[in-house]
């Protein structure tokens, strides 16, 4: 059974194994195992998946992955209803990870999996790398970058790599540009300078610059070290992506009808915008500024805001999440879900921050 296939099939199971409260065990087996082996590992190689015992302190992960004799990554189960979320399992298993110098740590309860890079800094939850559940719509390059294969081509340390050392550039850059020195401003001075034949102010400059986004290519996201040389399949490459193919091609109604209300009420607060259409999302586009990002769901709309997320209000941040060092489809740093109608006069107020 190929990947597709297991996920579906995971998917018309799931709400039985939840009432039926399955154990960690029984999770191990009838989820986590299966799901690693349609991806290629095989379970009765001991020099492949390692069953870990549990030292004296219980915090060993469950599985080690191995190739060439190296552990390449661990994965902590739990049980199908249990909340990966506790975050003092996270931070016992990650610095084991770190004592153990594996790079990769997987939480999962056979449904939802969080991959954490020890090679990202701060806490546990600045560690997160992916994400994804499977009983939602998801990327299946992101499940594959778990895939046997995928780890010997080291496919996913390059993606890993790639988030870590991008994201700190534009972090870095972005506080440049909020106090540029003046080293900084007279060599832009002198680009303009060229272009134009004459300079801009100080002053100028320094507003300008305090206004600047920086946005990462999707290219950063694809585990492809040579971003120059990046090449899609030639399915994609021929593909015109349609609105309607976000939402499984007009089938997903519910969403498709909550997508076009949406845009009706973002039109009639005179807000002017294009749509374009990608794979994975619709960008809307007012005067070259991408402010968002649409990801079609079956339950609702998953949306990337091109904003901080440390410019929004307390209030707005309850309603989204910061995913600036999280893999994701969309170019913004900000990631919120729209259910209802309900959510579009928060969800409003800021893209009027965007865009203003």
């Amino acid at each position: 059974m190929n990947s597709t296939l297991f996920i579906q099939n995971i998917r018309e199971k799931t709400s039985d194994f939840k009432k039926r409260c399955i154990n960690e065990a029984q999770t191990k087996e009838w989820l986590i195992k299966p799901f690693f082996e349609t991806l290629g590992w095989d379970f009765s190689n001991p020099e492949e998946v390692v069953p870990e015992d549990d030292d004296s302190t219980g915090k060993k992960p469950d599985y080690g992955f191995y190739f060439n004799k190296k552990v390449k990554f661990f994965v902590e189960a739990k049980s199908i209803n249990t909340n990966i979320d506790d975050q003092r399992i996270v931070s016992d298993k990650l610095n084991y990870c770190n004592n153990a110098n594996v790079p990769f740590l997987i939480i999962t309860n056979g449904v939802d999996y969080r991959i954490y890079y020890i090679g990202l800094k701060g806490t546990a939850k600045d560690r997160i790398l992916l994400e994804f559940t499977l009983t939602e719509d998801i990327d299946e390059d992101i499940v594959n970058k778990l895939s046997k294969d995928s780890i010997e081509k080291d496919t996913l340390f390059i993606y890993a790599k790639n988030i870590s050392v991008f994201s700190n550039v534009k972090s870095a850059l972005e506080k440049i540009f909020q106090k540029p020195s003046k080293k900084i401003i007279d060599t832009i001075n002198e680009g303009i300078k060229s272009a134009l034949g004459h300079k801009f102010g100080d002053d100028d400059i320094r507003d300008a610059l305090k206004h600047f986004n920086l946005e990462i290519s999707d290219d950063v996201y694809s585990g492809n070290e040579n971003f120059d040389n990046q090449k899609t399949n030639d399915k994609d490459e021929n593909s015109i992506w349609t609105i309607e193919h976000q939402f499984k091609n007009g089938k997903w109604k519910n969403s498709f009808e909550l997508y076009n209300k949406l845009k009706s009420y973002i039109s009639n607060s005179n807000i002017k915008y294009i749509e374009k259409p990608t794979k994975f999302y619709i960008n809307l586009i007012q005067n070259d500024i991408n402010f968002a990002q649409v990801h079609g769901q079956s339950s609702g709309l998953k949306i990337w805001l091109t904003i901080n997320f440390d410019d929004l209000s307390e209030q707005e941040k309850l309603k989204t999440r910061d995913v600036a060092n999280i893999g994701h489809w969309g170019m913004g740093n900000t990631e919120c879900f729209v259910k209802n109608e309900n959510d579009f006069e928060w969800f409003l107020n800021i893209i009027k921050k965007i865009i203003n």
